[in-house]
């Protein structure tokens, strides 16, 4: 299951969903309207018919649908394994027994689409939703993001802050050097690059703490790293740039940082 169009250096033109992991096939719909109006003041008039409702929010349309079965194939499980903060993660999305597709769309001219907008707002839905006591996570592709977690993270948006870490995954391995490699997924079907990091002896918090950081300031401040420049969180740290094809990814360019401590 796509969650998001990923064409590189191009906004998202399709809508951007989740699927929100339930023990058992039931779902308290007044309560999460309650949750909605609670949390971020998003209230909805319409009526849920088949098990699923249409609602408009932040000038963008929201579609919930209550599905009573498992995902298919084996996806949130498999999904799940990559979620490096998660223990048991796997074993946990195992149990569920039905979930909820979220999605939100964004305007009908995909050329006026902010898929920022439409992720932040699928936060704050999914976050309501996650508090229903019989909600697991919610499976966004590549991972399952576990539901304190998610719903604590959100909170953020009420601070201002951009939930970068239930926005995009971010993936580590170990190279044949055995040096430390991490990327991002998720910011190309946001209009960015992805970013790597190959062959760091940085230690793996280290890692996740700095491609958090480019994230957001990628994000936040909506700029494109450039072939040949440099970048640092100091004055003196210049940490060069490179775009070339990716090492982490079966095709595509990626801008890689020579973060390297």
């Amino acid at each position: 299951m796509d969650n998001t169009s990923n064409t590189p250096g191009k906004k998202n033109s399709k809508s951007t969903i989740g699927f929100v992991l339930l023990n058992d096939a039931n779902f308290d719909w007044p309560r999460f309207r309650h949750n909605l109006k609670e949390d971020w003041n998003i209230t909805f008039e319409d009526e849920v018919k088949d098990g699923a409702v249409v609602f408009r929010a932040d000038d963008m349309t929201v579609a919930c649908s209550l599905l009573p079965n498992p995902v298919p194939n084996g996806e949130a499980e498999a999904s799940a394994k990559n979620n490096l903060l998660w223990k048991d993660a796997s074993e946990a999305v195992a149990k569920h027994a039905a979930h909820v597709l979220v999605a939100v769309m964004d305007t009908e001219d995909p050329k006026e689409q902010d898929p920022v907008s439409a992720g932040m707002l699928l936060c704050k839905v999914a976050s309501s939703m996650l508090k229903l006591k019989n909600t697991i996570g919610i499976y966004r592709n590549p991972t399952v993001f576990e539901r304190s977690f998610y719903i604590e993270v959100a909170e953020g948006l009420k601070r201002g802050q951009m939930p970068i870490p239930i926005m995009l995954h971010f993936g580590m391995y170990v190279n044949k050097e055995s040096l430390l490699c991490g990327f991002t997924y998720g910011l190309r079907a946001l209009g960015k690059q992805e970013i790597e990091v190959i062959g760091s002896h940085a230690q793996p918090q280290e890692l996740f703490s700095f491609l958090l950081s480019i994230s957001e300031y990628i994000l936040s401040e909506d700029v494109e790293l450039k072939d040949g420049e440099t970048i640092g969180f100091t004055e003196e740290q210049r940490l060069p740039i490179t775009v070339s094809k990716s090492v982490s990814y079966d095709d595509g360019d990626t801008v890689k940082i020579g973060f390297k401590t």
